[in-house]
């Protein structure tokens, strides 16, 4: 018998039945009186999320606001860089995967970039980083926990950095909220960018940051483009309203996500996610398959996305590999770019339960076998149960 469809590549991840049954409703006016009050739901349980994602529970913001955008978390990204930052701004932007690489794109088609560069999946340079940010940098950009290497980087570290020479700090926390801690005030974060269909388990589609007082006070719209006017979503925000047509069936799918949340509590989701990446980490040790990214005393692994290395002879094609896990109905991903071959990405975000996990676990196990790697399965389940 063939089991269920899993998906656990890092996004878009699967989706609980009450979400999908919410996109079914029928259609509202995006400027009617019942969306307006979807929306106030929409942006009280993005405030849940963003401010409340720490282990003590504890309010991790004293003040700024929920700006829900209607576009996915590169619209935020790109957003928060031309609001805060001109033509002639400097903007440091970390890069050592995938999306700190798009930060660096979108600040060098815009700003003045000077990039901070490490190998994918290396640490960053504590004292390179502290040698280029400097007071004449208007912006530092980084990406929290990067789904294209498995990662974590040093938020807390480089916002200390960025808070002592005046720049804003643009966090891309779009693979953790919702499934790991972040503390927006205590790591000196000004914006911070979540997308739906990552560890907040919404469709795909639609996205949405907390901005600071300070940075919203400092946002100006002079440079940025017509659709990422953040002034603009801020005054229609407070009404209840985007400034122009709401994804609507999009929109009320998240609020059912978020209410999953809620539910669950943040900081149990955290808990889960913590152990679930644990769990996968453990098992795939157990056969022999090593972690991909480098990691030092600042920076750690990614509790939402675990990255392995590939042995040989898979990594030389990677494509019978992942055709093997794919005939179990079940999807992972390999790299971006240069680690196409060479990496297995597999995404624990969302509202997975234990039993998907070490399903999970288990057809990556019976891929390798396929492949001629040997590899103990039970012995590699039975690790990851006990840590579940």
């Amino acid at each position: 018998m063939v089991e269920e469809f899993l998906m656990l590549n890092p996004g878009p991840v699967p989706i609980s039945k009450n979400v999908r049954d919410e996109m079914a409703r029928t259609l509202v006016s995006h400027r009617s009186p019942e969306f307006a009050e979807t929306y106030q739901k929409f942006r009280d349980g993005l405030d849940y999320v963003f401010c409340n994602s720490t282990l003590d529970g504890t309010r991790s913001a004293k003040n700024g606001m929920s700006i829900p955008l209607m576009g996915t978390a590169t619209m935020g990204m790109e957003a928060a860089i031309t609001n805060l930052a001109g033509p002639r701004d400097e903007v440091v932007a970390l890069d050592n995967g995938k999306f700190g690489e798009r930060f660096v794109d979108i600040a060098n088609r815009n700003c003045l970039v000077k990039p901070i560069r490490a190998n994918w999946g290396d640490s960053f340079d504590m004292e390179l980083i502290k040698e280029t940010i400097t007071p004449n940098t208007r912006v530092v950009a980084m990406v929290h926990q990067d789904t294209s290497t498995g990662i974590m980087n040093p938020i807390k570290e480089v916002g200390q950095i960025a808070k002592e020479n005046g720049a804003f700090f643009v966090v891309d926390g779009v693979s953790c909220i919702g499934g790991d801690e972040f503390k927006i005030d205590e790591w000196n974060v000004d914006v911070v960018v979540a997308d739906a269909q990552k560890a907040l388990a919404a469709p795909p589609g639609i996205s949405a940051i907390f901005a600071t007082d300070n940075a919203i006070d400092a946002f100006d719209n002079t440079n940025a483009g017509y659709y990422q006017d953040l002034p603009a979503y801020v005054k229609t925000t407070k009404q209840n309203k985007t400034p122009f047509t709401s994804a609507v069936t999009l929109v009320r799918a998240f609020v059912v996500a978020l209410e999953n949340i809620r539910k669950e509590k943040i900081q149990n989701r955290i808990s889960r996610h913590r152990l679930q990446a644990q769990a996968n980490r453990l098992a795939f040790a157990e056969m022999d398959l090593s972690m991909f990214p480098r990691i030092d005393d600042y920076s750690n692994y990614s509790n939402t996305v675990t990255v392995v290395s590939l042995p040989d002879p898979i990594s030389s094609n990677s494509s019978d590999f992942f055709k093997s896990i794919k005939q179990r109905n079940v999807t992972a991903s390999g790299g971006h770019a240069h680690l196409k071959d060479l990496i297995l990405r597999m995404s624990n975000m969302g509202d997975l339960s234990p039993e998907q996990v070490l399903r999970g676990i288990r057809t990556i196990g019976e891929a390798l076998n396929d492949c001629g790697i040997e590899t103990d399965i039970d012995s590699a389940l039975d690790i990851a149960e006990k840590t579940l």
